[in-house]
């Protein structure tokens, strides 16, 4: 049984971290993650672009989001925090509204900086932790120990994030925070609908304003997104389930495999099938 699924939290190091980030394919991670660099760098593409993180930095994974290495260097240290979302929950609602806010600023292609003595102080809880679930020992309470430390790394992290955010986060913009919406709603509703209509109506507003502002912080319009969204769920399907193009297609919410196909082949170039057979190969 992994830490994860005896703990509620499991910790990597670059040694095994592609363990979790597949290196040659579209990936969905299983649960929420910190990702740490202390040396080095890691480029990751998501939804809008790459975003790469440096010397220092960190983000946030996402279950609701399809990612892509592009590349990491020689020198790359890193720690990755996996966490369930439900040992979380038992922590303040304003850390969990941090960590949201700072997924969205994420997606706008921004990792977070790190003081380097704050990096420091993270990467010795992080290892501690890291040092008990790993500890062969018989250990009395040891699943109490490992929720106290990972709420002291949790508290830790909510005191940068609230330091980092402290300006922007009570003056998120009306842009920002249609935009902010408009992501949520089409990660909950992207299986059925994929009008820029359905995501206008939720927010109340046209969807040329919706268009617009999209477009404005994105730099993509939001057919783009809903497409993008659809076409990277789809690639984690064909490349990590041996479920048939039919059944895909039925799970994407297309009325069949040939609608399924032809937009798949508009984005793309190659129908689902030739997709498949890539990594097949």
């Amino acid at each position: 049984m992994s830490a994860l699924e005896k703990f509620g939290v499991e910790i990597f190091t670059q040694h095994n971290i592609f363990e979790r980030i597949s290196v040659e394919k579209p990936f969905r991670p299983d649960n929420p993650a910190f990702i740490f660099v202390k040396t080095g760098s890691i480029k990751l593409r998501q939804h809008f672009s790459d975003l790469e993180l440096s010397a220092n930095m960190f983000m946030v994974t996402d279950p609701q989001t399809v990612y892509e290495m592009v590349s990491v260097s020689d020198d790359f240290q890193s720690r990755m925090v996996s966490y369930k979302r439900e040992f979380i929950s038992a922590l303040s609602l304003k850390f969990n509204r941090l960590i949201a806010y700072r997924y969205f600023r994420q997606q706008m292609n921004r990792g977070v900086p790190f003081q380097q003595d704050e990096m420091e102080v993270v990467w010795k809880s992080v290892n501690f932790l890291k040092f008990i679930l790993d500890s062969p020992t018989e250990m009395m309470y040891k699943k109490e120990i490992v929720e106290h430390l990972f709420s002291v790394f949790a508290y830790q992290m909510a005191g940068i994030i609230s330091k980092e955010d402290s300006s922007s986060m009570s003056h998120m913009s009306r842009q920002e925070e249609i935009v902010f919406i408009f992501l949520n709603d089409l990660a909950a509703n992207h299986h059925t609908e994929k009008t820029v209509e359905f995501y206008a109506e939720k927010q109340s507003i046209t969807t040329r304003h919706l268009s617009s502002v999209v477009k404005t912080i994105t730099g993509k319009s939001a057919s783009q997104i809903i497409a993008l969204v659809i076409i990277n769920e789809a690639k984690v399907l064909l490349n990590s389930t041996k479920k048939p193009v039919s059944e895909i297609s039925s799970i994407l919410g297309f009325s069949d495999q040939y609608s399924f196909s032809h937009f798949f082949k508009k984005h793309l170039e190659v129908s689902p099938r030739q997709y498949r057979n890539q990594f097949e190969n």
